[in-house]
């Protein structure tokens, strides 16, 4: 015994002697530092971002200027987490705005910056040539789940030979994160949002250990060498790119712009597919023929913009069909959309919508979808029938309202109550598509809906309110008498109404 200790001694000894001959002294200790330079922020989006802009431009979308509210982590667990994800994204979101350009211009809001220049005299002007936005973004990170998945695996092998023994681990584990934005556009006049222009976008996110083990025993002596691996995806940078991709579809979406053509495997937006071909619908036939023809001018043919379907425009047009196998090309939906979705994306196209020359007829432009919201609607004769499950209820009741129109109407339906309260029934954030057809009962809350329209006080007479339109009425365009019948004053602009009234016990 007394000599293994000696032993040990001795060879403890030896190996100190060893480490400080071969130059690891604590004293000689040093670290290699790796040195980088600054590079720019780079991301699979971001020439979707600069061409949006021009994209924009050749398609000859209207100005936008566009201002951003504070967004942020809505979920709470930016603190929880030790700031694993961001607690503010405003920044990102301002950033990739401004990065757009072309139509579209970015306005910044700071109350803090107003607030110092009126009080130093700076905005002496009264902020007259200030630019006022036309839309706002809101929204924020909505979802954040860090243990969707959680897999692992390892492998252990040991043997042992009398005194000497070897042993080696080797452990795999994985985990599966998923971040959720939405994104909302409001409009700055009405401080309402504008339907269905919206962003809802997520992406999962990896997580991977990998960890090494072997040792070695000698005479109760152990030694070895374990080695960890670590690989997380980066939560802020995904972040940046859910920003990124959620503007390109809102702006992309507001202005009816093929924006899907910029995202790298971007998928065909039928919500901008379906605006754009109500648009068509909505014109007359030379107004259809003189946007054709403008399309086509983009494409390069030399046509200009009569109204009329030309030898040059059906030379342009059977051109067009031969190289994208269109059937029957000519003044009509499918010949439409297929110049629409397919104009050529470059400096000599932009450089045509700058040239393009003026209609001889007169054409109207397609609107954006603010002004389409606020433009007053055309008098169309019609019908709409409205109705509810009972006539009476007592509160906690549940109550169904359907209706029906005779020709295809965009439909509200509001509710006054005993007090004067006026509430929106529909649309609705579960039915937020108010545009109605003939031959179909429309139910509010649907069948198998995720909601309920309980009945609730004051008790009194309940007033259910209809009213149709060939355009999308807005909620503060309706106006009621203190009794809550419609104001005949101000509603002569929508005379296809209906009404039906409850009582409340």
């Amino acid at each position: 015994m007394n000599k293994f200790k000696i032993r040990s001694g001795i060879i403890s000894l030896g190996l100190v002697l060893t480490l400080g001959g071969c130059g690891l002294s604590p004293q000689n200790a040093d670290v290699d530092l790796n040195i980088t330079l600054p590079e720019a922020k780079l991301t699979v989006y971001q020439d979707a971002i600069r061409n949006l802009g021009r994209m924009s431009v050749i398609y000859g979308s209207s100005t936008l200027n566009i201002m951003s509210k504070n967004i942020g982590d809505n979920t709470g667990t930016s603190a929880a987490t030790s700031a694993e994800i961001p607690r503010d994204i405003t920044e990102i979101v301002k950033s990739t705005l401004n990065g757009m350009g072309g139509n579209v211009t970015f306005i910044p809001y700071d109350p803090d910056f107003l607030a110092a220049s009126v009080n130093t005299g700076y905005a002496a002007s009264g902020f007259e040539n200030k630019i006022i936005p036309d839309v706002v973004v809101s929204g924020g990170i909505t979802e954040f789940d860090r243990g969707l998945v959680t897999k692992g695996d390892s492998a252990e092998i040991e043997a042992t030979i009398g005194d000497y023994g070897a042993s080696f681990e080797d452990r795999n584990k994985g985990s599966l994160a998923q971040v959720t934005l939405d994104f909302n556009l409001i409009d700055f006049n009405t401080l309402a949002g504008i339907p269905r222009i919206q962003a809802v976008n997520g992406i999962q996110l990896h997580k991977s250990v990998k960890e090494d083990s072997f040792a070695f025993t000698i005479k109760s002596v152990t030694f070895g060498a374990k080695g960890t691996i670590k690989k997380v995806q980066g939560r802020h940078a995904a972040i940046r790119l859910l920003v990124q991709l959620s503007m390109a579809q809102l702006i992309g979406r507001y202005q009816k712009i093929p924006y899907w053509r910029l995202l790298p495997g971007g998928q065909r937006d039928e919500l901008v597919i379906d605006m754009v071909t109500t648009d068509y619908y909505d014109m007359s036939e030379s107004e259809k023929t003189v946007a054709i023809q403008s399309y086509l001018f983009l494409y390069g043919h030399s046509v200009q913009l009569t109204g009329q379907l030309d030898n040059a425009t059906q030379t342009a047009l059977a051109e067009f069909a031969g190289k994208n196998n269109l059937s029957n090309a000519g003044v009509n939906e499918e010949t439409y959309i297929a110049l629409f979705e397919n104009i050529p994306f470059d400096h000599k196209t932009q450089h045509r919508r700058k040239i393009m020359p003026q209609p001889m007829v007169a054409f109207a432009q397609p609107q954006s979808i603010a002004e389409s919201y606020q433009q007053a609607p055309a008098l169309v004769n019609g019908n709409v029938s409205l109705w509810t499950n009972k006539t009476e209820y007592d509160v906690g009741d549940k109550m169904t309202v359907s209706f029906s129109v005779d020709k295809p109407m965009f439909v509200r339906l509001v509710v006054i109550n005993s007090e004067g309260e006026v509430s929106t029934l529909f649309p609705n954030v579960y039915q937020s598509d108010s545009f109605c057809k003939p031959g179909v009962t429309y139910q509010v809350p649907p069948q198998n809906a995720e909601f309920s329209l309980d009945i609730g006080g004051p008790s009194g007479t309940d007033k259910i309110r209809a009213v149709a339109s060939s355009t999308p009425i807005a909620a503060e365009s309706l106006f009621f008498t203190g009794g809550g019948d419609f104001d005949e004053s101000r509603m002569s602009i929508y005379p296809v109404r209906a009404a039906s009234d409850i009582i409340i016990h």
